[in-house]
């Protein structure tokens, strides 16, 4: 346990982070006390942060904090703040049951393809009544980009249900039964050969900005169909709807986007083989946010540093 309350900073500019986390700091009192960003206190006084997209200049204000928590697994607002320094941990949010969610999720829109959902939906508005031809899962190769917890679940998941699984990684990984694993630059071409259900889990680094274009639709089956909830830097928009008019995609399921809320204007709005969501593929529980808060809190006042803080050199 901390021998003082931690003095920690809320910064956010998309969120009412008091309000957000209110029953957490209600829970968390005596053990962290909670200030709002340039309210006049002490600013010398805070060692601790909890963040999500705060002002460019957030952290200049702040000399001591030893460590900024996230409220979601991704913390990449707080990694890629311009006033972030590296004497800063970045602690992400983790929790067993967003795997269990995402792959749920996942596995709706990898049979909502096989199964030739949106043509269904299609006739149903049109009214009219004609059965499709049937494909079993075993003939719907899947190749999943990321292979680290959720990543695991998903791909064993979907192997049980009867698709061929692949799985893509920076770096060589023991994959489950039934699921082959690859790596590297040459694993990743190997991996999407004749891939038809691609899913994207990668974290958002400087190698995997960008990584959704046409050169990588390409290697596709032609006709794949995307499930993309990693991050919204992965696409390159105009890639994503070229290769959804030009067939090489048959349709695509798009959760996360480049700017959120999706502006009113986007074309991924009306383009129709696009399913969307509203960043919603799963999420954390507000327990797990408020227990990470609390266990930094005890870290920094133990000179630890906190776990599940991210690896800078990884970017997750």
């Amino acid at each position: 346990m901390p021998n003082k309350t931690t003095r920690c900073v809320l910064l956010s500019t998309t969120l009412d982070l008091r309000d957000y986390l209110a029953p957490e700091i209600a829970r968390l009192d005596g053990i962290v006390s909670f200030v709002d960003h340039l309210d006049g206190s002490d600013a010398a006084d805070v060692e601790m942060a909890v963040g999500w997209h705060p002002e460019p200049d957030a952290f200049t204000h702040y000399p001591n904090i030893k460590a900024a928590c996230s409220i979601a697994a991704g913390a990449d607002s707080l990694l890629h703040c311009p006033s972030m320094r590296d004497s800063i941990d970045i602690v992400r949010v983790i929790e067993p049951a967003q795997a269990e969610m995402m792959s749920g999720f996942v596995i709706w829109h990898a049979i909502y393809h096989q199964r030739r959902m949106g043509t269904y939906l299609q006739q149903q508005r049109d009214k009219v009544w004609q059965r499709l031809p049937q494909r079993a899962a075993r003939e719907v190769p899947v190749g999943i980009l990321g292979y680290g917890a959720i990543g695991a679940r998903v791909a064993s998941d979907l192997s049980m249900l009867g698709f061929p699984v692949k799985v893509w990684s920076r770096t060589p990984k023991m994959t489950s039964a039934g699921v082959a694993g690859f790596h590297g630059t040459d694993g990743l071409d190997r991996m999407l050969d004749d891939t038809e259900v691609l899913i994207n889990l990668l974290p958002l680094t400087s190698e995997t900005r960008g990584i959704l274009n046409a050169s990588l639709f390409a290697k596709l089956r032609r006709g794949a169909y995307l499930i993309h909830v990693g991050r919204g830097a992965h696409m390159v928009e105009h890639h994503i709807f070229a290769a959804l008019d030009s067939g090489q995609l048959s349709g695509a399921s798009i959760d996360v986007f480049p700017i959120e809320p999706l502006p009113a204007d986007s074309p991924f709005w009306t383009h129709p083989k696009i399913l969307l969501t509203p960043h919603d593929a799963c999420d954390v529980t507000m327990a797990a946010v408020g227990g990470t808060i609390r266990a930094t809190a005890e870290a920094v006042q133990a000179g630890l540093r906190p776990r599940d803080t991210v690896d800078r050199v990884r970017g997750y």
